[in-house]
């Protein structure tokens, strides 16, 4: 066995398996090693229907690779987190225990607010310096969890119903999307935020988005040929960048996608729905940036697996929905150049 400790990200469309030496500092995440499969599992899924038999087969083989790096690394504790998609399913925590009991890994069907928190665990975990007034969103395959930092601290979180598979399976029909389906998208994402209860944003606060939308739109504007987390990290995306790649994105087809430096060719079909729930949230929180992080979920498990956060975070507000009558979204205020 060695002295390593093992994180599984099990999302809706993405898998990710991190590495790094078991030690009692969050430096140690500085070493870690990060693979990543997309069995879209939640594909077609509908809340309270059954996990597909196709994504089940793409996401066994995926953990049977993910599995064949541990059992040469021999990691002393293995945590799995499973998101949004064991939550809609009727068999997620079979599919959970099933995983279990062919690997021998912990696994745990994470809430959205033990989602939420982990992954704002990860994001603090990764910008320097670390924000004191923060939203941090994790746009996830069907969920997006936001968390407010007031003072360095976590003070509230909350897990909505959108997410870059959702978004697309409902609103975009293909390549090139049509506007009227962007449209769609920014009013969806706009009627979610409304119907929450949020915090003050205060005009120091900044916004911090992280998972493989916000990264992938940052190593796309970046122009990285090769997927680096140190210039990801702290990196800054202007709204006026995002909404200009947007209307790049959603006129290309599939293939003129797929050639696109730091664009992951399986993420070429649901980039642009994500990418409009970017650009939505920036518009309705009225922030003309938006701060990435790497860390994320992912880096969050491993912290609790390292015992440097809880599984089960502290009680925080919880939210309650607004009535019916909220008003429309803020206008959006104006842009700055990239």
């Amino acid at each position: 066995m060695s002295d390593l400790l093992a994180a599984l990200d099990l999302g809706s469309n993405t898998f990710r398996l991190l590495l790094a030496p078991a030690d009692p500092d969050v430096s140690a995440l500085a070493a870690r090693r990060v693979w990543q499969e997309f069995p879209r599992l939640s594909e077609g899924l509908k809340p309270g229907g059954r996990l597909g038999a196709e994504p089940l087969q793409r996401a066994w083989a995926a953990l049977d690779a993910f599995e064949a790096v541990l059992a040469a690394e021999r990691p002393r504790k293995v945590l799995a987190g499973a998101t949004m998609f064991a939550r809609q399913a009727a068999d997620g925590p079979e599919f959970l225990a099933e995983a279990a009991r062919r690997y021998g890994w912990e696994t745990t069907l994470l809430s959205g607010t033990q989602e939420a928190f982990l992954s704002a665990a990860g994001v603090l975990s990764s910008l320097a310096p670390r924000p004191s007034e923060a939203l941090i969103f994790d746009v996830g395959g069907r969920s997006t969890e936001f968390v407010k930092v007031e003072g360095g601290r976590i003070v509230q979180t909350q897990s909505l119903e959108l997410g870059v598979v959702g978004l697309t399976e409902q609103f975009v029909s293909g390549a090139p999307a049509r506007p009227e389906e962007l449209a769609a998208v920014a009013a969806e994402v706009r009627r979610r935020l409304a119907a929450a209860v949020w915090r003050p944003l205060s005009s120091e606060s900044i916004l911090a988005g992280t998972a493989g939308t916000v990264t992938t739109v940052t190593a796309m504007l970046l122009k990285l040929p090769k997927y680096d987390p140190a210039l990801i990290n702290n990196s800054v995306v202007e709204r006026q960048a995002a909404e200009t790649l947007l209307a790049e994105l959603a006129a290309e087809t599939l293939e003129r996608r797929h050639a696109r430096v730091g664009l992951h060719p399986k993420r070429a079909d649901v980039i642009v729905a994500g990418l409009a729930e970017v650009v939505a949230v920036l518009d309705f929180f009225q922030k003309d940036r938006l701060t990435v992080s790497d860390g994320s979920l992912l880096e969050g498990l491993w912290l609790a697996a390292a015992g440097l956060t809880p599984l089960e975070p502290p009680s925080f507000e919880t939210p309650t929905p607004a009535p019916a009558s909220v008003p429309p979204s803020p206008p959006s205020s104006p842009e700055v150049g990239p």
